[in-house]
């Protein structure tokens, strides 16, 4: 099992994958060994400078909030275009250094907790500098054509508009993976703290807006987990 971020390092590489929506990512999680978020984000550093930029998106690192079931501590993710995925300058000495920083990843992980992959569906707001506070809500959703009109009708009204500003609010759902609750969909947002999250979903969760799309999708979505993670690193 700890063999799976370096294949999917590798993967990046050496393949080319096409769907028809635009926007995709691979999620790798794990638990870290304690004391090891250093040494990892080395071993991840080091890979970048070898694989330089990418061709669309970046590859992120997370510190999750760990609280209740949630096994992972860490989160890997590449996301960017499906028909422009991966480093600019994929070549086999790459590939090489995939494995090798895969094998040395290996070290400071206890345990594999998820991998997972699927797309972006919708984004709105451009990100606020700075801002490195994201909360996820993973979805269980049995209507996805009554949800995603809804849900896009509320995200781009005037009200959702005034009160997440810049910040990103983005939706979309899963193509495959070992998530350990039942989810379809997903929506992520990012703020600038902890603060800057709860003040921002009271408004939220109070506005017209968002309570009309509670009624409109009212018996056809279940939100199966809810929780926060920090960015610590980005190579774009």
């Amino acid at each position: 099992m700890k063999k799976t971020i370096s294949v999917l390092l590798l993967a990046l590489c050496v393949t080319s994958v096409s769907y028809a929506q635009n926007q995709m990512f691979l999620r790798y999680e794990f638990r870290a060994n304690p004391g090891s978020e250093d040494a990892i984000a080395k071993i991840l550093t080091d890979y970048h400078d070898q694989a330089g930029s990418y061709k669309s998106g970046a590859m992120r690192v997370l510190r999750l909030d760990v609280k209740g079931e949630l096994e992972s501590t860490h989160a890997i993710v590449f996301f960017g275009e499906i028909d422009n995925f991966g480093p600019e300058n994929p070549t086999p000495e790459l590939g090489m250094q995939s494995e090798l920083a895969g094998k040395k990843l290996e070290d400071h992980i206890e345990k594999e907790t998820a991998s997972l992959s699927g797309y972006q569906l919708y984004s709105r707001g451009s990100g606020v500098e700075g801002d490195s506070y994201y909360v996820a809500w993973l979805l269980d959703v049995t209507d996805p054509a009554t949800f995603a009109p809804s849900f896009l009708k509320m995200a781009n009204s005037d009200e959702t508009n005034a009160i997440m500003g810049d910040r990103t609010l983005e939706f979309g759902s899963f193509a495959a993976g070992g998530a350990s609750v039942p989810a379809t969909h997903w929506v992520y947002a990012n703020f600038a703290n902890i603060v800057d999250y709860m003040a921002t979903m009271e408004q939220m969760y109070a506005s017209e807006a968002f309570q009309l799309h509670l009624q409109e999708i009212e018996g056809i979505v279940k939100v199966t987990r809810e929780f926060t993670e920090e960015e610590i690193l980005l190579f774009e």
